[in-house]
């Protein structure tokens, strides 16, 4: 051995080749393990691959076995030192709710994963997919409950983890939640006092939660007025609202609570409810009078003068008992539904808008729209007084084009209203009108039938309308062949600004009423 190598080498590391080749060979299953290598020629077992599993819960949960070898759990709390406990054996030592969000990967060293099968205990066969996690709702059935998720990874050789990743879920099922949806209840500011006032129809609509996810809510229950054990009506827990009619006049209470399905029963909310400060104390059913429906659409008019005109115009033309009000204030009901209700009580509606030109007016008859047309394509006789407006796309009354009578704001007493019908029907403005006011022409293709009411009389000096343009029209629908629609009256000049009539100067403007529902609507 040369100077200076270690001794641990082979002792026939430095024969002379040629003479001890043979002696070599014989001793060719004496190797040292510094030279020996794997025989390539050797197959190696392909590896299968190795599966992992995460989740997130929280509270601890402990089992022990009662004297009977029944399994009891305590959650999230000290258990009873008297009784021998541990945590789930094999189990994730957590409480959760039935809506399990998972994560898991997987690993494979001679190659790549690329998928997976998964199994609940509550499943009979293995799910596949490609997807590293996946959220899952636990068909749990009582207030606590045990299941158990296990996943294996599948490599691009077909092999399978032969041991899976499994967790065990301790599931405490949740009580749901229901409320009212935002704003879908009356509010002080809108309706300007704490009473809410409707009609015998009335939707209410809600949202419901769950952490476990709201398709374990099963059932949603309402009743009215009183909530005693049988009071309670039962709808499906897909339901988000509902539309009561037929409500008695008065005061009423409306309560709703939901169920899942485990059993779990919300807390009761209902409305009106004192603890909810911004929203209506007390709800009032109004009983149905009249074939007349007078809409009050002008919340700026805080001492009702103009309604006090209208009613006292009804009065005269239907008596007392001829016709209903409906104040409206800032804000229409929440649901369509409600709206159209609100006019198919009546066979008439008189709808008066603010005497403003600015966003403060906050009129709604434009978002009434298509129940007012509804309505008078249902056969109803809609007459309405809006005055600032400022496009031709109204679905109630199409309009070809508009003007503006007094660009400045004021038009002076004395202008005319001149009608083609019957000129004893004339209006005269009898106080300054101080708002800027319109003029318009409909458009005629879209009614079966159109007539004009009044135009403004020839421009004066310092007038600043050309011509004689329109300010009040009639119009029908054709709803088919042979029927046509309710009539649908517009007008553009305010009849009252919330202190004093404004054409009331060639006489009062109660004949163009008169005229209105003994002619026109009483067809």
């Amino acid at each position: 051995m040369k100077k200076g190598q270690s001794d641990t080498l082979c002792p026939f590391y430095f024969l002379p080749l040629k003479k001890y080749i043979l002696f070599i060979f014989i001793l060719a299953g004496w190797t040292c393990s510094r030279w020996e290598y794997d025989d390539p020629s050797e197959m190696v077992p392909a590896a299968a691959p190795e599966t992992y599993l995460s989740l997130t819960a929280t509270d601890t949960i402990y089992a022990s076995v009662d004297s009977s070898g029944s399994m009891i759990y305590t959650i999230g709390e000290t258990p009873d030192p008297g009784m021998v406990w541990d945590t789930l054996d094999q189990a994730f030592t957590t409480i959760t709710t039935s809506r399990q969000v998972l994560h898991w990967w997987g690993e494979d060293a001679d190659g790549q994963v690329l998928g997976y099968y998964y199994k609940w205990s509550s499943d009979s066969s293995w799910t596949y997919t490609d997807l590293e996690s996946g959220t899952f709702y636990v068909p749990i059935r009582s207030e606590l409950d045990v299941f158990s998720f296990e996943v294996k990874a599948e490599d691009d050789d077909s092999n399978v983890d032969n041991t899976p990743s499994k967790i065990v879920l301790p599931i405490r099922n949740s009580e749901p939640t229901i409320s009212f949806r935002y704003l879908s209840n009356p509010q002080i500011a809108d309706i300007g006092g704490d009473t809410s006032y409707t009609f015998p129809t009335r939707t209410f609509n809600w949202d419901i939660y769950d952490q476990d996810g709201n398709e374990t809510i099963t059932d949603i229950y309402y009743a009215l007025d009183d909530t005693c054990s049988t009071c309670w009506i039962r709808l499906n827990g897909n339901q988000s609202s509902l539309t009561l009619t037929g409500l008695l006049p008065g005061r009423h209470t409306f309560y709703l609570r939901c169920q899942d399905i485990a059993g779990a029963i919300s807390s009761i909310t209902q409305f009106p409810d004192t603890a909810v400060l911004n929203e209506a104390q007390v709800w009032v059913v109004k009983p149905v009078i009249g074939d007349v429906l007078i809409v009050d659409d002008y919340p700026l008019d805080s001492q009702n003068n103009t309604l006090n005109w209208y009613t006292s115009l009804m009065d005269t033309i239907t008596g007392e008992n001829g016709y209903s009000t409906w104040e409206i204030g800032d804000e229409l009901p929440y649901s369509s539904a409600d709206i159209t209700a609100n006019l198919n009580y009546f066979k008439h509606v008189v709808w008066f808008a603010a005497y403003n030109n600015t966003a403060a007016a906050n009129d709604t008859y434009n978002a009434a729209e298509a129940s007012l047309l509804n309505f008078v394509m249902g056969g109803g006789n809609l007459f309405i007084n809006p005055i600032d407006f400022e496009d031709t796309t109204f679905t109630w009354f199409p309009l070809d084009s508009i003007m503006t009578l007094n660009p400045n704001g004021r038009l002076r007493p004395g202008k005319e209203l001149i009608c083609d019908i019957d000129t004893t029907l004339n209006l005269s403005v009898s106080h300054l009108i101080a708002v800027r006011v319109k003029g318009f022409w409909p458009d005629e293709s879209e009614f079966a039938e159109i007539r004009e009411i009044y135009h403004m009389a020839d421009p004066e000096s310092g007038d600043n309308w050309q011509g004689n343009p329109t300010v009040c029209s009639i119009g029908q629908y054709r709803v088919s062949p042979t029927e046509l629609s309710g009539k649908v009256v517009i007008l553009t000049l305010p009849l009252h600004d919330g202190y004093r009539p404004k054409l009331n100067g060639n006489g009062s403007s109660i004949k163009l009423f008169q005229y209105l529902f003994t002619e026109e609507f009483s067809e």
